[in-house]
């Protein structure tokens, strides 16, 4: 079977992942103080793209040739046909990861990506990744490469085993269905509280959860026939045999010193010198169940005046509006506090450009009054940047021509909304990224960017053409009368706050 064993009866969530954005990757490097060798016009693939909404994100909002496999046809062709839409040239494959290892006409790369794949694969498709990476990424190339990691799952494995035992064994009809009838298996034997979901509590929680899922999402993550979470001292060994050097975690909250892990385990931490041990401890020390790592092939490590020197050459973007910034912080070891006497300056002078961009030279000059440091401004841009707050504006070699190809690619995912629930994001150029968009507030913007006189009425009409409603706290709209009060207080908000958002990033035409 040409799928060997990978869900391709359904197919995968139509997600965007930031963290593969290439500025995104470069400042996560920057905030460990780690060199790389990749331009402004880098050569990019995506190995495992799924509906390829981050590979046409990234391809519309960056200078540089992009390519990316997945060897499920309908989804290589559904991305081909939303690229057309955007303009830029991407180069598209369905093969398989096997398939396009043996392929003589690829270049080198200055980035490889692949997304949560790694987990759900063949040994032999691994081998290849491997292959492709020692064979296709230049010196000082990047990879990122995400995965299901242990501690954190493995008391989940047995769970895996019984849903997939009974999807075979017991459940009928088609995946979807059998994903819901396991699931419904499952949670009848939580309910024993018996033996396993007695002596682990958590996996009740977590057969709720997986329940809430989006059922495509459910059949890719746990229903694959090969599954396999490893260690980070597992995944290092198998792409040091590509030469690649661990360089920084892609979220940036994770790469600050003091916010990765409990307060009382830093000293523990710090007395560990093999960055296999020290990472695969800190793994276990949060119980962590998702890796997010960038690796360097020819990994080189930047003095504090390089780090200063290359923070010059960014400007930022506020993405919040509130004049407030909260100080709780959400980390991977629970929760910390954002020092008052750093993070409110900082945030003051960031929001004194007004929605503007901002850089960090002028940033630095206006918060040195406050007595804040160079290095404290950076772990502060690095930390708000990590949460959302704000993000590095892009240093892309053709800005004109990303707002050009977003704005075309923008259109086509909103009216491609008409007809059902997909992508959620939009590209935003102006961050060489995206912004999260709801599909009624796509609706919204497509309404008003064709020039409906009706908006209201034009976003029912294509809602209630596929017989959809809306929700409010939960419960189902079912008249149209209260579906288009609802409507008519998203379109106030797209009015009021999401367009001016929408058109400082660059992800739309200007009134």
């Amino acid at each position: 079977m040409w799928n060997a064993g990978y869900v391709s009866e359904v197919d995968y969530i139509y997600g965007y992942f930031s963290e593969l954005a290439p500025i995104r990757l470069e400042f996560a490097l920057l905030s460990r103080g780690i060199s790389h060798d990749v331009g402004d016009r880098p050569n990019y693939l995506e190995l495992g793209f799924g509906q390829g909404l981050s590979l046409n994100i990234n391809a519309a909002t960056s200078s540089g040739q992009f390519y990316g496999t997945d060897f499920n046809p309908s989804q290589a062709a559904y991305t081909a046909q939303v690229a057309r839409a955007g303009g830029k040239p991407i180069r598209i494959f369905d093969d398989s990861f096997e398939e396009f290892a043996r392929r003589s006409d690829l270049p080198q790369f200055d980035i490889i990506v692949l997304h949560g794949i790694w987990s759900w694969v063949s040994e032999d498709a691994r081998q290849a990744i491997v292959d492709v990476v020692r064979t296709n990424l230049k010196p000082g190339g990047i990879l990122y490469v995400s995965y299901n990691c242990k501690p954190g799952w493995s008391p989940i494995e047995p769970l895996r085993h019984l849903l997939n035992l009974h999807a075979a064994k017991a459940a009928t009809g088609g995946l979807i269905s059998r994903v819901g009838e396991s699931l419904d298996f499952a949670q009848r034997l939580v309910d024993t509280n018996s033996g396993y979901f007695a002596q682990y509590p958590a996996i009740g929680e977590m057969v709720k959860s997986i329940g809430k899922l989006d059922r495509n999402y459910v059949s890719h993550e746990y229903f694959n026939r090969h599954w396999l979470p490893e260690s980070f001292s597992e995944v290092s060994a198998r792409l040091a045999e590509a030469k690649m050097d661990f360089a920084a975690s892609a979220s940036l909250i994770d790469n600050m010193p003091g916010l990765g892990v409990p307060a009382h385990c830093q000293d523990l931490l710090a007395g560990i010198s093999d960055l296999a041990l020290y990472e695969t401890t800190r793994d276990y020390l949060v119980n962590r169940q998702f890796r997010r790592d960038i690796y360097v092939k020819g990994k080189r490590h930047l003095t504090g005046a390089e780090v200063a020197d290359r923070l010059e050459a960014y400007n930022f973007l506020a993405l919040a509006d509130a004049e407030e910034l909260p100080l709780s912080l959400a980390t991977a070891a629970g929760s910390a506090t954002l020092r008052e006497d750093i993070y409110k300056p900082v945030w003051t002078a960031i929001r004194s450009a007004a929605g503007e961009l901002i850089s960090f030279s002028k940033l630095c000059e206006t918060v040195t009054a406050d007595g804040i440091s160079r290095t404290q401004l950076a772990e502060a841009l690095f930390v708000l940047t990590g949460r959302g707050d704000l993000a590095p504006a892009t240093r892309s070699a053709d800005p004109d021509g990303d707002v050009a190809a977003s704005v075309a690619l923008n259109h086509e995912l909103c009216r491609r909304s008409k007809y059902m629930a997909g992508a959620s994001s939009l590209a935003a150029p102006r961050i060489g990224a995206a912004v999260t968009v709801g599909r009624v507030q796509q609706l919204v913007l497509l309404a008003l960017w064709e020039g409906e006189k009706d908006i209201d009425g034009a976003v029912w009409n294509w809602l209630s053409a596929q017989n959809e409603r809306l929700m409010r706290e939960g419960n189902v709209l079912e008249t149209e009368e209260e579906n288009l009060g609802e409507i008519r207080k998203i379109r106030a908000d797209v009015e009021e706050r999401l367009l001016p958002l929408l058109e400082r990033l660059g992800a739309c035409p200007v009134a």
